[in-house]
């Protein structure tokens, strides 16, 4: 009877070992989601190049803000095309402020001096929208009771949180925005991830209209600032 209980103990325990192997096997072997690497584009920050564009159309072009900081906004001006310095945010030059995933204009309660504001358009690329809306309505940065800081709704909330691999994807959504100049832009994110998987690199590709008409065809030909993109 006792060499049966025993024998009945070794079996169990050899079971028990089975099971935790064949778990441990099933954990490395099996198809986990995929990394950061295969599900977003990673980008290096383009360099600071501000020139003026005047009244051209410019575009389509790739920047990559380096939003990495979250004590520093980075401001971006898109008759210069590039990220600019600032000093005054009510009297300097800039449409668009970024620090890590946030967005924020030159306008509404951000700067109640500036024109810049945005409206956001279902679109899966630039080229399905070619022109402002007629019928525009351009939502300026708010701050509300419950917010230390201002914010604009149309673009607050610009990605999908994937809560399996913790990372950030770009909606499809067009934005068109009205510059602190009340010229015309338009945009859509493409990642918010520098190499390595570092986040923080919000990068963007987008065409703008320098003479003030609400025409934003995309030309045929790409010009790209973005420099080496993984």
């Amino acid at each position: 009877m006792r060499w049966r209980l025993n024998g009945w103990v070794l079996a169990l325990c050899g079971m028990w070992v089975w099971l935790l192997l064949s778990g441990c096997g099933r954990e490395t072997t099996s198809s986990e989601p995929a990394s950061k690497s295969t599900e977003v584009i990673e980008y290096e920050p383009t360099p600071f190049r501000p020139v003026e564009v005047g009244d051209r159309l410019v575009g389509p072009a790739v920047y990559t803000v380096d939003a990495r900081a979250q004590d520093l906004w980075m401001y971006f001006d898109f008759s210069k095309g590039s990220v600019v310095g600032v000093q005054d945010l009510k009297t300097d030059d800039w449409d668009l402020a970024f620090q890590r995933h946030v967005i924020r204009t030159n306008g509404g309660d951000t700067n109640p001096a500036g024109q810049a504001a945005m409206m956001a358009i279902a679109a899966q690329t630039l080229a399905d929208v070619s022109q402002v809306p007629s019928d525009s309505d351009f939502v300026s940065d708010v701050r509300t009771k419950k917010r230390l800081h201002a914010y604009n709704p149309e673009i607050h909330k610009w990605y999908n949180y994937n809560y399996t691999n913790n990372v950030l994807l770009p909606k499809p959504i067009v934005y068109v925005v009205r510059t602190q100049d009340g010229k015309y832009a338009k945009m859509r994110m493409l990642s918010y991830y520098c190499k390595n998987d570092v986040a923080g690199c919000m990068t963007f590709e987008y065409v703008y209209q320098g003479d003030g008409s609400t025409n934003l065809e995309t030309p045929a030909t790409k010009v790209s600032r973005q420099f080496n993109p993984r």
